[in-house]
């Protein structure tokens, strides 16, 4: 216990000193190079009508998802949601809550599922909750949306102040009705200060019975999806927690959780044959993972990355870009040992935040690391009502009053679909100008670059390009772009 506190401390202390260094101007797009690129009109032709599609279905290797045509597939996602961690576990009825997202260039949701809905009592199923389930993964579809469908937990349950299991998957000396386990603003220290929810984690690693359930639960849910063509991959756990188990060695990651892994997974693909899975590191460990490779392939090593002390305190006068970057290493060397492409499943920074500009910059700060890495992720959360029922957690895109908001800094252009390999991407929040460029032989499909022209150029946009044509789709905000020779690729999009 005092050992993990310390721990804690230490990365608080380094994290500090990381936040007080300079950081570099990099909203306002200072630095950057002369264009020499041929200007190319915006056009809306409609040639080669098939050039941007993609087939849904994906195939995974080692540096990421590919589509059918040999591209780079990137996605720009949200959690789907922090209101759906209590009854009656649903984020939403509205299927056009799904448009919204669409609208703003997300191509991609982590659906939230909870153990204690699908199973509320030992070997029962919900059937209407899986219903729910189901309707939600097939609307999201029906907006091209992929769907990474997540199994939920915080503090292990709701029963200790967070979500995820039943009441009946307590150890026989936790009473869910009366425990040291809390919620509250400062929930995240229960994981370490509740000696109950320490207890419950270390029953459920050391219980075959238990996990035999809650592969089960999983079960139930791949069932009823697995033959959706837009179903990414399923997220095994959130945030797996050691409990009282030791890992300094690894002890707990290769001994416990990554068999569990492997166990859970092995059984989803009887149901659903080579569905990508998503796993990631003990949650005290989420920077300094101890996991080694695994004996399947077909996984995405997908950590959390937030600012830990800001998004504690709920205060944050420091640019912390340089912070995220530092944290980001480790879990870039981390997926590359596993053999694994690195998604992020959670970031984000709450509305709550002061001063007033601290949420923006913070979610700038994080989306300037991931453009520059061209990392896949999801922003925690989109809430549509009830935004801050748990735990007074407020992320959401979404306000108490049902409108939009924060699609200035979250909703920005990003490559889609690569055609070659990637060299630098960067967006100034700013500046409004997006760079991307990668290397790539000539001939094939085009790189898509989607542009949210309504948000960030209301008034237009010019694009610049090194070499080759560009066209783009008014309809669906995407800029086809087609090299005409090998080697190195800039485009440039700037306001009109």
């Amino acid at each position: 216990m005092v050992k993990k506190l310390t721990c804690l401390l230490l990365v608080m202390t380094m994290a500090l000193f990381v936040l007080a260094l300079p950081v570099p101007d990099r909203a306002a797009g200072g630095g950057e190079q002369e264009e020499t690129a041929a200007e190319t009109p915006a056009g809306s032709g409609d040639e080669d009508a098939d050039a941007v599609k993609s087939m849904p279905a994906l195939t995974l290797k080692t540096d990421g998802f590919y589509d059918c045509r040999g591209r780079l597939v990137y996605f720009r996602g949200v959690n789907v949601a922090g209101n759906a961690k209590l009854p009656p576990f649903i984020p939403f009825e509205d299927p056009a809550w799904w448009d919204k997202l669409a609208s703003w260039g997300f191509n991609m949701v982590r659906l939230t599922v909870i153990w204690e809905a699908i199973e509320p009592e030992p070997g029962v199923y919900d059937q209407a909750y899986l219903d729910e389930i189901e309707r939600l993964v097939d609307e999201a579809s029906k907006r091209e949306l992929y769907i990474l469908v997540d199994m939920h937990q915080d503090l292990y349950s709701r029963w200790l102040g967070g979500d995820g299991a039943p009441y009946w998957a307590f150890p026989p000396h936790v009473d869910p009705q009366h425990n040291n386990g809390f919620g509250g603003r400062f929930w995240g220290l229960a994981y370490f200060l509740s000696s109950d929810i320490r207890a419950c984690f270390t029953y459920f690693w050391q219980s075959p019975e238990l996990q035999e359930h809650y592969k089960n639960a999983w079960l139930e849910v791949v069932k009823r999806i697995n033959d959706n063509p837009y179903v990414l991959g399923y997220d095994i756990m959130n945030e797996p927690s050691c409990g009282d188990l030791p890992n300094g060695s690894g002890e707990f990651e290769n001994g416990y959780l990554k068999p569990f892994y492997e166990k859970i997974i092995t059984a989803v693909r009887e149901v659903h044959p080579g569905a990508p899975a998503f796993i990631a590191p003990n949650l005290a460990d989420m920077y300094s993972s101890k996991l080694t490779p695994f004996s399947m392939d077909g996984l995405v090593y997908a950590p959390h990355l937030y600012n830990p002390i800001s998004n504690l305190l709920r205060f944050n006068l420091f640019p912390d870009y340089l912070l995220f970057r530092l944290l980001v290493e480790p879990m870039k060397n981390k997926a590359k040992e596993l053999g694994m492409p690195l998604f992020i499943g959670e970031f984000g920074a709450p509305w709550t935040m002061q001063p007033a500009y601290a949420r923006d910059m913070s979610v700038n700060n994080s989306l300037m690391v991931f453009e520059q890495n061209f990392l896949s992720n999801a922003y925690w959360d989109y809430s549509v009502k009830d935004v801050a029922i748990w735990n007074e957690e407020d992320f959401s895109l979404i306000d108490a009053a049902g409108s939009p908001r924060g699609l200035g800094v979250n909703a920005r252009p990003y490559v889609r679909l690569l055609k070659g390999s990637p060299v630098s991407q960067s967006f100034g929040r700013f500046s409004k100008v997006f760079k991307v460029s990668f290397t790539s032989e000539p001939g094939g499909p085009p790189t898509v670059i989607y542009i949210p022209e309504t948000i960030q150029y209301p008034h237009g946009f010019q694009v610049g390009i090194s070499d080759g044509r560009t066209e783009y789709r008014h309809k669906s905000g995407e800029l086809l772009y087609w090299p005409d020779a090998g080697g190195i690729h800039q485009v440039t999009i700037r306001p009109g």
